[in-house]
């Protein structure tokens, strides 16, 4: 009875994505913070006892009132999923505290960045010299023959500069490139503006990939196109954006246990070592909410890829027939929505071409059926 009330309460509230996001990182956070106090590991004069962590009969009550306060905490802390993922991004705008480690963080990046580049210039000048070496004539020695010392150095050489440049490579990818058009007004880095953490310069990427390319500012169009996502395309992009929160919650939740584990550290003994543990699963948690930020950059590039002609149709205009006025009219679009006071008869007085309801976007759309691109 009680696991049916369960599955009917987790359906009204988010389903399996409320359990893993919501409850999972609240329970975990208050169990290891309760068994390391019940086990006496705070006390530093006492040897632990771990007999205690287990409950027992008398404890009946306190186990529901556990479980019954780490759900409710769980349904109060939903509607900072949000918040919680931008703090993670790195939107630390005042009275935010850690606002004045901003621009260190950004400038970290953006030196991680620019030596990356730096190496791949390098591996692909070095490339092109060795081409160039081995198809000029007089640059083997006479008879054709190398020695084998040479020629074992120059593999290895070879195979740590192509590792260099890998690793270079997969850095790269892991921050925005710009590729929007020069605007002397607005102040950008010309490589692409940065965020001080990892998975906001991939959210970042992600966003710049699948919009910029088509002239569509991302985050005043997608809202617009959502309602036109495939529905398999829609289901696997809100599966990752529900993996990205899970594993950002359980990085915020680990990282939180890990400070409070941390006067463990003036034990002096071996549980000192333990505050590691949660510390090692906050940086695993991390690196994976980065790598799910990643694929879901893929995804959304798939969504535009797809879409892209679909808010175009729901304007009601004719589908240019090059890329230069498709991008064209797709930034005249985005720079409409993204103004609250801007009327379309000013902004966007174009012809319109008004297909027949049974071909319309905004009907197929409504019919949960799939927009052809």
């Amino acid at each position: 009875m009680l696991k049916a009330l369960a599955e009917a309460g987790g359906k009204v509230i988010g389903g399996a994505r409320f359990s893993l996001t919501s409850v999972l990182p609240s329970v975990l956070l208050v169990t290891i913070v309760a068994a390391v106090e019940r086990a006496g590991l705070y006390d530093l004069g006492a040897r632990p006892d771990f007999s205690a962590v287990q409950p027992g009969k008398d404890d009946t009550a306190a186990v529901v009132l556990f479980v019954f306060f780490a759900f409710v905490f769980g349904v109060l802390i939903r509607p900072f999923e949000a918040a919680i993922v931008q703090l993670l991004e790195g939107y630390w705008e005042r009275p935010s505290p850690l606002a004045p480690l901003r621009e260190a963080a950004v400038e970290r990046h953006r030196r991680r960045r620019d030596r990356a580049a730096v190496v791949l210039r390098y591996s692909e000048d070095v490339a092109r010299a060795e081409r160039s070496a081995s198809a000029s004539p007089g640059a083997r020695p006479h008879g054709g023959s190398v020695p084998l010392r040479e020629l074992a150095e120059r593999d290895r050489r070879s195979v740590r500069l192509r590792r260099r440049a890998q690793r270079a490579r997969r850095i790269r990818a892991g921050y925005p490139t710009e590729i929007r058009p020069d605007d002397p007004q607005e102040d950008r880095d010309s490589e692409g503006e940065l965020l001080p953490t990892s998975l906001g310069n991939m959210l970042l990427r992600a966003e710049r990939l699948s919009g910029d390319r088509y002239g569509l500012d991302m985050s005043h169009v997608y809202p617009r196109i959502y309602p036109f996502i495939a529905p398999r395309m829609e289901s696997a992009v809100t599966q990752q954006l529900s993996l990205i929160a899970a594993t950002a919650s359980l990085a915020v939740s680990l990282g939180i246990a890990t400070l409070a584990m941390l006067p463990l550290v003036l034990r002096g003994d071996a549980w000192s070592l333990l505050p590691l543990a949660p510390a090692v699963l906050t940086v695993l948690a991390y690196r994976g909410a980065v790598s799910a930020a990643a694929f879901h950059g893929t995804l959304l590039s798939a969504v535009f890829d797809v879409h892209r002609f679909d808010l175009i149709k729901a304007f009601h205009y004719p589908v240019p027939r090059s890329a230069d006025r498709l991008v064209g009219l797709n930034m005249m679009i985005s720079e409409y929505l993204a103004q609250d006071e801007a009327r379309l008869d000013q902004e966007l007085d174009l012809p319109m071409k008004h297909e027949p309801e049974s071909d319309d976007v905004l009907h197929r759309a409504n019919g949960n059926g799939p927009t052809q691109a």
